[in-house]
Order: C-alpha cells, then structure tokens, then sequence
C-alpha cells in the first residue's frame, strides 16, 4: 500500500509536482492536437497548398520546384505511401508538433533544470497558434525542428567532433526547409559562441557550418541552372511582399513581376527607409505580434522574469535564439500583409515563439525558488521567534 503521508514529505514535492506537470503538458497537448483536428481539418491550406503538385512532380530530393525541397520530400514519402496529400500534410505538422514539445524538454532539461523544462513543455503545448499552424503544415515547424537540434548540438556542454557533425546536418536541414533559417542559425551560431568559446575552436565550427553550406549547395545551384537565379524561388517571394507593401492587394496597374534580390528588396526606398522600417518592424514584433502569439497575456510576466534570470545567471541562451529568431522577421514586420489588423501572419513569429515559452518555463522555475527560499526564511525567523517567546 502507499504511504501517501511519506509520498508527499517535503523532500519528495517537487518530484511530485514535477511529474504533475508533464502529466499537465501531455493532457494539453494531446487536447490541442483533437481540438484542432476537429476544427480545422477541413480550413483550406494556405502556404501549403501548392507542396502536393511540386511533391508529385518532383523526381528526387532538390527537384521541388520553387520551395525549399525538405517539406516537399515529406510529402512525398508520404504520398509514395499511399496517403491522402491533404491529410498526409496536416498529419504531419501534427507530428512536428509532437516532436518539437518533446525536444523541448530534451533540450531544456540540462540547460537549465527539469522544472524549467517541464514548464516550457506546457506553455507550448497549450498555444493554440501552434496547433493551428501545424494543421497548415506550416514549414516554420519543419525549421524550428532543425534549428533546436542545431543549437542542441551547436551548444552542447561537452563539444565533441560528433557534435560538430550533427549540427552542420541539422543545420543543412533547416536551411533546407526555409532558406530565410539561415538568417536566424548564423546569428544563434555567432552569440552561442561568442557568450562561451567552444573546446573545439575554429576548426570544430567551421566543419559545422561548411556541412551546413555544403548541404544546401546543391539546391541553389539547381534553382540556378532552371530558372536563372540562385535565390530564384524566394526572390519572387520577396517580390511579393514588396508589391503588397507598395500597392497591397489591389493595384490599380498590374504591379511589377520577376525576381526581386535581397538587397533590392531591403532597399527598395532607399537606405533611411530601410532603417525606419526593420525598427519599425521590431516595435510592432515587440508591441503587438509576440505577445499575442502567447496567447496567454499572463506569460509575459514569466517570460521578464526569465529575461532577468537569465542576466542572474549569465546564460542569455534563450535571448540569443530569441533575437536571432526574429532578425529575419523584421524586414517585413512592418507590411501590411493582413489587411484587417495589419503587420504580417503569425507563422512567421512560430521561431520566437518558441524561445518565449522557454523564457516563461525559466521564469517560472526561478520564482518558485525565490519564494522557497523566502519561505524558509520567513519559517525560521517565526520558529526563532516563538523560542525566544517561550524561553521568555
């Protein structure tokens, strides 16, 4: 029989209570998942839409047509399975749901301890926003796989020539299922390493991010050798955004088509506007996007607690990812791609999102230990109190 009198003693509560909330993350993750299969399995798919003609066309791994080739070749085992394309897609991003909660804990655990973990696991797997884009088979969830893993690898306490490797792959991978990962994995490369030098060195980080490249080569010289352009798929993409920010959805003259580079693109109304706007994107990102893809407007007092602990504690982990998650976001934060509230769709903020979580599942783990400690404090001061009454 238990004894529930010594299960719950002091010294076996927060064994308890952290088990309490996995159990908590899983039955809210497991209600995510059915609500949002129920709800939304017949919404029609948006980014998407497209990747089970470029999946059926495709003859091998790069040949995807105009988008990152990891989505489609998903797809494809899948469809080469006999699934449904539709459902295969939502089925999915269900799944990346699933593993980006688990890896969550994976990767958190030993950075930062497991209630931090727990609680980040929980905070993600209640967002609606991230069950209603994994049933859009949204890529942002097939990057933010690879880029946990990267960084997993990148930063692992004990640099080994084996991790080097892995996070070169992982890397590849998420440039891979959207070229603009690049733009946040070569930040979160840079300040992990500045913040705490890797044992391995230069040598170590190079075969790293020289696999990374190498992997993605291929790709990009195929885009050049078809269409003209290294970046040829993307840049008409961003000929897209630049046509909604000059002229939205209704031009009154048929606004200007082909590719448009990068640079182009970040220049467009020259340099002083080029400036305004990334700032102007950062305040919107910062005011109005990131808080409302938490969903839970209460989490924004965990997550500036798990700012400061993370100044406390001198880790800034989680602050790197945040900001070089968002520093491909901000170009075009500021466009008024949805028309009813302006600024951009919430998939794009799905990487900063993740950092939030875990800011919040920190924030909350250290304010448990305050006021434990706190607590102790407060018992000692009134049992000292009560012997020097009773001597008395």
């Amino acid at each position: 029989m238990i004894d529930f009198r010594k299960a719950f003693l002091r010294d076996n509560f927060p064994r308890i209570f952290r088990g309490l909330v996995l159990l908590l993350a899983a039955a809210a993750l497991f209600s995510n998942i059915t609500v949002c299969w129920k709800v939304y399995r017949n919404e029609p798919l948006r980014e998407a839409y497209s990747r089970s003609l470029m999946a059926v066309n495709s003859s091998y791994f790069y040949d995807s047509g105009l988008v990152e080739p990891v989505p489609v070749a998903a797809l494809k085992a899948a469809m080469a399975a006999g699934a449904d394309p539709d459902k295969a897609l939502r089925l999915e991003g269900l799944a990346l749901f699933f593993v980006i909660a688990l890896l969550t804990y994976l990767v958190l655990r030993p950075r930062f301890g497991e209630m931090a973990a727990s609680m980040s696991v929980l905070f993600l797997a209640a967002n609606p926003f991230m069950g209603y884009y994994a049933m859009q088979g949204s890529s942002h969830l097939f990057a933010l796989v690879f880029l946990l893993l990267f960084w997993h690898f990148w930063d692992a306490p004990e640099p080994r020539r084996s991790s080097d490797i892995l996070a070169g792959l992982y890397g590849g991978l998420a440039i891979l299922c959207r070229l603009d990962a690049f733009f946040a994995l070569l930040p979160i490369a840079a300040l992990s390493r500045a913040s705490r030098p890797r044992s391995s060195g230069l040598k170590g980080a190079g075969l790293a991010l020289g696999l990374s490249l190498l992997l993605v080569l291929p790709y990009v010289i195929y885009q050049r050798a078809h269409y003209g352009s290294f970046f040829y798929g993307q840049e008409l993409s961003l000929r897209r955004w630049a046509n909604i920010d000059l002229y939205g959805y209704s031009p009154q003259t048929p606004p200007p088509a082909g590719p448009l580079a990068t640079s182009a693109f970040l220049f467009r109304d020259g340099p002083a506007r080029a400036v305004r706007s990334v700032f102007a994107g950062l305040g919107r990102s910062l005011a109005y996007e990131l808080p409302r893809t938490l969903y839970y407007k209460f989490l924004l007092i965990l997550v500036f607690l798990g700012v400061y602990a993370e100044f406390v504690l001198k880790k800034r982990r989680l602050l790197f990812f945040l900001g070089a998650a968002l520093l491909p976001v901000l170009p075009l934060a500021a466009i008024k791609q949805v028309p009813s509230t302006g600024g951009i769709e919430l998939r794009y903020f799905l990487w900063s999102l993740w950092p939030l979580c875990a800011l919040a599942g920190l924030g909350f783990q250290e304010t448990l230990a305050w006021a434990e400690v706190n607590l102790d404090k407060w018992v000692t001061q009134k049992n000292e109190a009560y012997s020097r009454a009773g001597k008395k």
